[in-house]
């Protein structure tokens, strides 16, 4: 490889002002594997042999150059020394030739690991014979074009061979670049999202039949750039592993313009052999984590300039220097029979539980916390974790990027749907930056439903001027649904002008060149095909959508973004409140940012919270949400509880008043699995006021007791006492960072089977104060236990209960996850590290 750097830092010594440049030779593949291991030997105890290779000079530039790349200056490092990036690569299309090490000058150890890299590579006989001679324990090869062919590849396909000739299919690991994959004809989304990625992984990897030994690879990694990686084992009965950065997508850096590193393959796959090859079985998830790290930190850090000639180079040492394994990618295991059978997969639900408590804590904590594991996209200020409105989002930017690289003479159209109040200026606003990034912009915005002719030209030649002077022109139609009724004439003049770039302006054709246009457009049921059907409406509030025609329209849009809004589409639609907990912690970020500590806890009381998350509807969309928070009572305020809110009367214009009041009380669990639990915790008391006896007297007295007598028996008041402390174990479990379910789940989410004892004196006071709350709201006094009276001795703090009745506290919160158990439920929490 040679590198032509822009060597500015030195600029300054030269006496003119003409660009001074360089050419540095620099090796890479399999001699920039051993160049990181070898940084590495001392702290991980190993031995590094690399390929011979004769010293950088212009024959060897001649024979063996890979590639050609222009570097530019980015900075300085830490230590005060230029950083480059590259701005171009230019490959040439030689073959790759084989470097032996040089066996004589030293002993291979009995658990040698041999590292491969590229394939098809001349002297193919010399790579077979040092195979021969070397028999190592591991091998690891980062495969490239042609895949899977070829004498090499039939030599080690079924892993490296015992010393009785016996091979170990699980001792080697296969790297590939997914664009390998997808030029060998494998169709592999990129981009979109990392459940299409890994969809198409599952259904078309096995499309080329003549990659039928690759695809039975003991251990296939597939390197999707520098933030993703699928671990198949093709011997084995198992689902494929996904490692992904939750808040990166492929190829990302180089889609928004921002600088990209080469050399990441040879970072990865020396990371992999430190893990892989360093136990026996090889751990193959310990080599992918190091090889991410060693990716990240290589891509992060790009060329350095080099102590030794001052010229830019590999980062080797400060890669290698106390490399760690990675934490910053999430890894879950892909459903392959799920998705083979035609189900749609979404890693959110994967790697969540309850939505309702996620939603909760993306409020209070923020979604870079509370959706660690979660695929996040951000386009600019709009974050979205819907796996839909992710891929529809990113085919809209990949496509108008495509277009106005291509510098297209026409208008580039995207329309942008949903409901009224759904956000759609918002997103709307957002994909614009994202999409202009640093270019200088002109924005335009017009109200179709006011339109006529004469202002439809007007505004064609204001757009028309706006795109000749070279500013890129990004126009926003709002209410274009007034322009699809089967009434407007100015229908056809929209469509000539998506699809010629032209209008007419008295008899002239004019061009109007090549804006960026939004249609925006408000759509009820089934408006536009492909969106969301929203929840159907009462009696009330029914009414009839206007019939519009849009079939014409979609004949000429680039794109569609389908925006869903805060409120619930269909009974399907699990993530409605965390789409609502994201809208309402930016509300309150914006309009009231006195509320988030400095910890970034956002201070909402539990039954506010409860009740803007899970009101059934918002009348207006995002408008009647902004309207409650606008007008609550929160100057001066450190949390935002029930006395700030409006009056229920202003209220009920956005909401049903009398459900979100109903939220507003403590929230009750669904009435089947309320009374199974409350008839769990209740049997769980009686029996451990028998265990409290010490006398047969004792004994006798409790079936006089009224609170003893059976479920069926027992008086409204007390059974209703026991619904509401069922009603309070899921305040309890978030209190320790749990949650409950109705399925098994793994990693990341952690099954919690009991409570440790610092979480069950924890839940023991939180119990004995909700039994205190419940009694006094009830007008209970102190007095003998007597529940006709509405008397008891145990109104007290919990400092002074004595430790029996204190332990009865804690055998209730002890029982809880034998009971959920029961009932078929779990209790999980999110791993802590991803």
């Amino acid at each position: 490889m040679t590198l032509a750097a822009d060597d500015t830092h030195e600029r300054k010594a030269c006496e003119d002002d003409g660009e001074v440049s360089q050419l540095v030779i620099r090796t890479g593949g399999a001699d920039l594997v051993a160049q990181l291991l070898t940084a590495a030997a001392q702290q991980h105890g190993i031995q590094v042999l690399g390929p011979s290779l004769q010293p950088p000079a212009s024959n060897c530039l001649k024979h063996n150059a890979s590639c050609v790349c222009d570097l530019t200056l980015d900075g300085l490092s830490v230590d005060e020394r230029p950083t480059y990036s590259v701005a171009r690569q230019r490959r040439i299309g030689r073959p790759p030739v084989w470097h032996s090490p040089a066996l004589d000058k030293a002993s291979i150890a009995p658990a040698s690991t041999v590292i491969i890299t590229g394939s098809g590579a001349r002297d193919i006989e010399s790579a077979l014979d040092f195979l021969q001679r070397v028999r190592p324990r591991y091998i690891i090869h980062h495969m490239t074009r042609p895949l899977a062919t070829g004498p090499l590849w039939d030599m080690i396909r079924n892993g490296p061979m015992t010393r009785n000739g016996v091979p170990e299919p699980d001792y080697m690991a296969i790297v590939i670049d997914a664009d390998d994959l997808r030029a060998e004809g494998v169709a592999l989304s990129q981009s979109l999202s990392w459940e299409a990625t890994a969809e198409d992984f599952v259904r078309n990897l096995g499309s080329n039949g003549r990659l039928d030994t690759l695809v039975t690879c003991p251990n296939l990694i597939v390197r999707f750039g520098a933030e993703g990686i699928i671990h198949h084992r093709g011997r084995d009965a198992v689902d494929p592993k996904l490692y992904y950065h939750p808040r990166k997508v492929e190829a990302g850096q180089q889609r928004e313009g921002k600088p990209h590193m080469i050399g990441l393959a040879s970072a990865f796959t020396a990371g992999l052999a430190l893990g892989f090859a360093d136990s026996t079985p090889p751990d193959c998830d310990r080599g992918i984590r190091f090889g991410i790290s060693a990716t990240s930190g290589l891509s992060n850090r790009g060329f350095v300039q080099s102590s030794l000639d001052y010229s830019p180079d590999y980062p080797v040492a400060q890669v290698m220097e106390k490399l760690g394994l990675d934490k910053q990618h999430a890894v879950v295991s892909i459903p392959s029979s799920r998705i083979s059978s035609g189900e749609r997969w979404s890693i959110f639900e994967s790697v969540t539980g309850d939505p309702a408590e996620l939603a909760r804590q993306v409020v209070t904590r923020g979604p870079e916390k509370a959706l660690a594991a979660c695929p996040i996209q951000r386009f600019g200020d709009l974050l979205t974790v819907e796996r839909n409105e992710q891929e529809s989002l990113r085919a809209v930017v990949d496509a108008v990027h495509e277009r106005l690289c291509s510098n297209d003479s026409r208008p580039t159209s995207v329309g942008i749907v949903g409901p009224p109040g759904s956000g759609k200026k918002f997103t709307t606003s957002n994909v614009a930056d994202y999409i202009a990034g640093d270019r200088p912009v002109q924005k335009l915005t017009y109200n179709a439903r006011l339109l006529k002719t004469e202002d439809l030209v007007a505004a064609c030649h204001t757009i028309r001027d706006s795109t000749a002077s070279g500013l890129l022109t990004i126009v926003s139609f709002e209410n274009f649904e007034a322009i699809l009724e089967p009434s407007n004439e100015l229908l056809n003049d929209f469509l000539v002008v998506m699809r010629d770039g032209n209008f007419t302006d008295r008899g002239h054709i004019r061009s109007l060149g090549s804006p960026l246009i939004f249609f925006i457009v408000n759509s009820e049921h089934g408006t536009l095909a492909g969106t969301p059907t929203p929840i159907t409406p009462t009696v009330g509030e029914f009414k009839h959508p206007t019939v519009i025609d849009e079939t014409q329209l979609l004949d000429y849009l680039h794109g569609i973004v389908r925006v869903t809004g805060p409120n619930q589409t269909s009974a399907q639609d699990k993530t409605f409140s965390i789409r609502r907990a994201i809208m309402l912690r930016q509300l309150l970020k914006q309009r009231f940012p006195h509320l988030e500590a400095s910890n970034g806890t956002m201070n909402v009381e539990e039954g506010v919270l409860h009740a803007l998350l899970l009101v059934p509807s918002y009348k207006h969309g995002l408008r009647s949400l902004e309207k409650i928070v606008s007008t609550s009572r929160l100057s001066g305020r450190s949390k935002f509880d029930v006395s700030a809110l409006p009056p229920e009367e202003q209220i009920q214009l956005h909401v049903d008043g009398r459900i979100f009041m109903s939220y507003l009380r403590s929230p009750k669990l669904p009435p089947v699995l309320r009374e199974r639990l409350a008839q769990g915790l209740f049997e769980t008391y009686k029996e451990r006021r028998v265990d409290m006896c010490k006398t047969d007297e004792e004994r006798a007295s409790l079936e006089s007791d009224r609170s003893m007598r059976d479920w069926d028996e027992l008086a409204p008041e007390l059974k209703e006492s026991t619904r509401a402390q069922a009603d309070d174990i899921p305040r309890k479990l978030r209190a320790l960072g749990c949650f409950m379910l109705d399925q098994d789940r793994s990693e990341p989410l952690i099954r919690v089977p009991e409570f440790s004892v610092e979480e069950l004196d924890m839940l023991s006071e939180m119990e004995h104060e909700r039994f205190n709350a419940e009694r006094l709201q009830r007008q209970w006094r102190m007095g003998p236990r007597n529940s006709k009276q509405r008397t008891t001795p145990f109104l007290v703090p919990w400092r002074d209960l004595t430790q029996e009745w204190k332990d009865v506290d804690r055998v209730m919160v002890e029982c809880v996850p034998r009971i959920l158990d029961r009932a078929g439920w779990r209790i999980y929490r999110m791993k802590e590290e991803l």
